[in-house]
This record gives C-alpha cells, structure tokens and sequence, in this order.
C-alpha cells in the first residue's frame, strides 16, 4: 500500500463521476510516472464501497489487455471525508477508444479486419479472463476501454465491478443490481431501468456484460451509433437494428466478423454466449483464459494441429500403435484428443488399477474466507467447464486468517485449522461449524495430512505467532476422541512453514520445500516414518525453492508437484515428477497458469487435475484451473 506523500501531482487528466479526479503523478522514489485516480467518499462505507473497484483490479493483474494496478492509499481529510487514491500505469487519454472513435467517424474511416479482429479477440481475451476468475465489470463502453498501438483492446474503469458468487439454478443468473450506461445495457437490463423501472433484476450478469461488448465492438465496426439497438417497443424494434446492421458489415467484413458480433448481440439471453462459450467458439475447445496466452495463440496452435493431422493421416501405414508403458516411456504417445470422454474415461481407469492409485474424486471443493464468515462451494458438473464458486452460507462468527481446510472423508467432513486465533481448529460436517480442542500451539502457515489408516491429522511446522518463528514440531490429531497431542511424532530437521505434505503410503509422509526465516524458501525434502515417528533429512533436492505449491502420486513411484511460488515470491507454473526409483527430479510441463495452490485438489473422471489457486491472499475465493493430467499419464 502507498502514501499520498509518495506522489507528487504533475498534471490533471480529467475528473468523473462519484468526486472523482484522475491525475498523472510521478512517484518520488523511482521518479516514474504513473495514473492517479483520486475518489472522495462522504463516509466510511462509501469508502469500503469505492474500495472494491482496487480490491477488484488487484485481482487481475497481469493480463495484458486489462489496465495494470500498482497500490491504494486512503485517508481522512480535515473535512472528515476520506479520499481513495488508485494508482495505476499511464496511459494518456488519446489511447481512449470514445475519443479515437469519434475523430474516425467523422472522417468515415473505418478499421481494416486485421484490425478490427485485434479488437475483437482481445476484448474476448480480457472479458473472458474476468468471468473466469468470477469478475464481472458490468460498465462495457468506449469510455472505459483503450485502444493501444497495436489496435489491442485495454480494459479499465472496474468502479461497477461485481464478484460473481454463482446461486445453485443451473444457468448461472442471479439477481443483481442494474449498473452501467443505458445506451450499451443488454435487453434485459435496459427494461428493468427504463420500462419497468426496476432497481434489481435476474439476469445473467457475465451474457449482460456480451451484449455490451457486442455493441462497442458493432459501433466499431460500422461507425454508427447503437442507440435502441437494446430496446423492444412499439417505436423501437432493437432487433431489426442489430439484423439490419449486421448486413451492411457484412458488404465490408467478412462472415467470421459478422457471426462473432451477431452472437454477442444475440437478443435473447438464453441464446447469447458468455465470454467463455465465445472463446470455445472461435479458438475450439481447448481454449481457456489466461494471462499468458491469447486467442490468437490459440487459433495458431489450432491450424498447426489441423496441419499436423493432415500429415500424419497421409502417413498412417507407416504408423505402429503400442500400449502404454508409464510417464518416463516415450515408444508410443496415444492422441488423447482423438478420443471421446468414455474412452478417456476407460484408459484412465486402467491407469489407477494398473498403479493402485487413489485420488480425491470428490469433485467437490469448499472456500471458508479468511478472517471473513462467508462458505463458498464448487461442485464440478460433467460436461459444464465453466462451474463457479457458490456463496451457500455465512458463519455465525469469523473464521482465522491463514487457516488450512482439510477434507478427511465423509464420516469426519472437513477440518479447518490453524490461523491468527486461539480457537484453532473446526469441524465442517453437513453443513454445520463445529468448534473442536485446539492445537497445543497458536500456528499457521504449517501443513496438514490426514492419515486414514491412523485416524488421524497430523499438522506439521508452520509459524509461531507469539515468537515469530518457523516451527519444528509436529501435533496429532485424534479424529476420534478430539485431542491434539505433540508427544508422539519427532521434530522436523529444518523448522518450516508453508511446506507441501503427502502421504506416499502407509509407512512413510513426505515434506517438501517449504520456508525458514534463516534460509528463505526451501528446496530440501523430509520423510517422516510413521513407524519409527523419526524424521530424516533427503539428499534428493527440489529443482527450485518452492513453497505453498499442490502434490499428489501419480505411480506406484512417482510424484508430481505443481505450482507454488519460489524466491522472491515469484509464482511458479512449473510441474516436476519426483521418481523415488531412480532418486531423480526431473522437469515435466507448464501448469495453465502459477500462484500458491492450498485447496485439496481433485481429479474428474477423465484425469483432468482440478487445482484451486489463492485470489486476493485467501479473502476471495480461489482461481479454478485444470490441468489436463491425462495428456501426460498415457505416453
């Protein structure tokens, strides 16, 4: 977080609603120079209020078509206001697509389609980036849109923003209170506001915010102004304006720009895509949102395959098809695209029985907010990749901050332990909270592993609030007859927090990586022997320092690590195969995305890797990302 005395004000660019100024600054430190958007809030909740619009920004950073957020400030004036500073990077006002759209306009000069298709596909990239992370921005208009130099959509202005907690009806609607600009409000939208007069309606919010974005991008393209586009009346008829104009750009774009703009002014919402659904549409199936990769990537990696099959399909006899043999055997790669779910389905069963595994398919995931009272609920529906987080209950109370979930099994439900509390350990069982006997130390980042056969919890290190240290320890937990004890397990070699544990059998625990104040993030590995209860220190080393990252054992010998953040806090999309036969690590792929995975993870029926990342330091829920398991266990 800034000060205000951190920036001095060079220039101001021009102010808005809700008091607002916008300001280019220069910081005194670094002297670079940066976007100041001040607000004035009468009171503290109109401050709370105006908050969200960082709180959301910071959420979706480093997105290259979504403007970069940088830090707040906040305080109290002497006429017991309070003012928001937002800082972000600079951009000058003649990028603002309003203003370029208005000089071109007059002048009739239109965009080529290589240009206007930049437009397009990168406001699908950064929307769909937003719905995907639960975001919608509820305010799509030139206005709040910039064009950059390489005709590249740049999204700001997140004041209307909302997170998206998905209710439990099937398509996704919710009741929500109407924001935006009427001239690009969806049907729906425009007439609860003007006919009806509503203040909330039930609709769509993520298809609302298509039509939006639907009528920038067709005013765009025809250089004509969208008003009624939205509106059904007996003077209006909004959908012949959008049939209408579709046909005459059509005489200057071609049939992908007119059927990409006509689903996205699609009248009826049941019948619109969401950003999503766009993407699948235009880049195939394989497509989901990410910082790091475009729709345009996509589409390049689309015709590479096409080519590929073409020539692989003209030199099929020369082609031996072999089983598989495990990850490390490269003989035979079976095309786990060519084939349909239930035959995914059966080689990945064959999979599990051949390498006795067991995984979480609960394909459920649970979210207690931190230092918050919300639960939040992610059920995977088959077929549905676009499953949200559910808000379905509020605590009576508030839950710890930095507190671990652990899910045992259906007799026990889920534990949540540790964090900044003295109660530190609670039950979650059909749908109830119940509070437990706390550990016998105030910790938290430490880590967590049910171990069935024991029934029991084992929490291992973490960090000691009251003496600011990583911890060595290790308590167990009783699931029977609730009771922490510390007298049977041997300490740690190295004290750590924010370890990855994973229970490799009935005999022995692994503790990876991890962080100690004397050494930074750690690469070292730990077994415990739940027999001897002794710890001993491997001579195997992660490849990297890496912490808060997922686990799980993929053969009978072989374990997998995925993400986590290395030094400096740096997020780590890296996956590595840790082989206990051959004593070696060894660097697998790329994960869609990096950042601290502490949610249980699940598998699905077809190998996919459900993990859940952290958004906003575990006070939003977190970021849903699959990783295609399946692609790699068959080589």
């Amino acid at each position: 977080m800034f000060r205000r005395t951190d920036f001095k004000k060079l220039e101001l660019l021009g102010g808005g609603k809700k008091n607002t100024k916008v300001f280019k600054v220069k910081h005194l430190k670094t002297q670079k120079q940066y976007v100041l958007k001040e607000v004035e809030a009468r009171n503290l909740e109109k401050l709370n209020e105006y908050k969200e619009e960082a709180v959301q920004l910071s959420r979706v950073q480093n997105h290259p078509n979504i403007l970069q957020f940088y830090g707040y400030y906040f305080y109290e004036t002497p006429h017991n206001t309070f003012k928001l500073g937002i800082i972000s990077e600079l951009i000058t006002n003649d990028n603002n697509l309003e203003l370029i759209y208005r000089k071109r306009e007059k002048s009739r000069l239109f965009w080529t389609e290589p240009q206007l298709l930049q437009m397009i596909y990168s406001m699908i990239d950064a929307f769909s980036y937003l719905e995907y992370i639960g975001i919608c921005h509820r305010d799509i208009k030139p206005t709040n849109l910039f064009l950059m130099d390489n005709y590249q959509i740049k999204v700001i202005d997140f004041g209307e923003s909302k997170e998206s907690f998905d209710e439990e009806d099937e398509d996704h609607t919710t009741m929500a209170t109407i924001r935006g600009t009427p001239q690009y409000l969806s049907p729906i939208l425009w007439e609860a506001h003007v006919i009806t007069q509503a203040k909330q309606v039930e609709h769509n919010m993520f298809k609302s915010d298509v039509f939006s974005a639907g009528l920038v991008l067709f005013q765009m393209a025809a250089m004509m102004d969208v008003s009624g586009f939205n509106q059904k009346t007996s003077n209006v008829d909004g959908e012949k304006l959008i049939k209408d104009g579709l046909k005459f750009i059509s005489k200057r774009y071609s049939n992908l720009v007119v059927d990409i703009l006509g689903r996205m002014m699609t009248f009826n919402e049941d019948k619109r895509p969401n950003f999503i659904e766009l993407g699948k549409i235009i880049a195939g199936n394989d497509f989901v949102p990410r910082t790091d990769k475009s729709i345009m990537q996509y589409l390049k990696e689309k015709n590479m395959r096409e080519n590929q099959n073409v020539n692989s399909n003209n030199n099929n006899s020369n082609t031996n098809n072999k089983n598989s043999q495990g990850l490390n055997n490269n003989n035979s790669n079976i095309n786990i695209n060519n084939y349909s779910d239930e035959q995914k389905e059966y080689y990945f069963n064959q999979y599990i029985q051949k390498h006795n595994l067991k995984f979480n398919m609960r394909k459920i995931a649970y979210w207690f907010e931190y230092g918050g009272n919300m639960i939040a609920k992610h059920q995977l529906i088959k077929n549905d990749t676009n499953t949200k987080w559910k808000l379905i209950a509020k605590y009576k109370g508030n839950f710890p901050y930095h507190c671990i979930t652990l899910y045992t099994n259906e007799q026990f439900g889920i534990y949540i332990i540790g964090g900044t509390d003295n109660n530190n350990t609670y039950q979650f069982l059909n749908g109830q909270i119940y509070r437990k006997n706390s550990m016998n130390i105030e910790r938290s980042f430490m880590s967590c592993i049910y171990v069935p056969h024991l029934n029991s919890i084992l929490s291992i290190g973490g960090y000691d609030y009251s003496d600011k240290n990583q911890l060595n320890s290790i308590e167990s937990y009783d699931l029977i007859n609730d009771n922490w004890s510390m007298s049977i397990y041997q300490d740690l070699k190295i004290p750590r927090s924010q370890a990855n544990v994973l229970l490799y059998n009935n005999l022995n625990i692994f503790i990876f990586g991890g962080y100690n104040k004397n050494f930074g993030t750690l690469n070292t590995i730990e077994r415990l022997n739940l027999e001897s209860k002794k710890c001993d220190l491997l001579d195997l080393k992660l490849p990297i320092p890496l912490r808060r990252f997922a686990s799980m054992k993929i053969t009978d010998h072989q374990i997998l690590i995925m993400g986590g953040i290395t030094r400096l806090c740096k997020e780590s999309d890296s996956t590595f195969i840790i082989d206990f036969d051959n004593y070696k690590i060894t660097k697998y792929s790329n994960l869609p995305k990096g950042g601290i995975v502490e949610q249980d993870i699940f598998l699905d029926e077809i190998g996919g890797v459900h993990l859940f990342f952290e958004n906003n330091y575990g006070t939003s829920p977190p970021e849903h990302v699959i990783f295609n398991y399946l692609d790699f266990q068959m080589k």
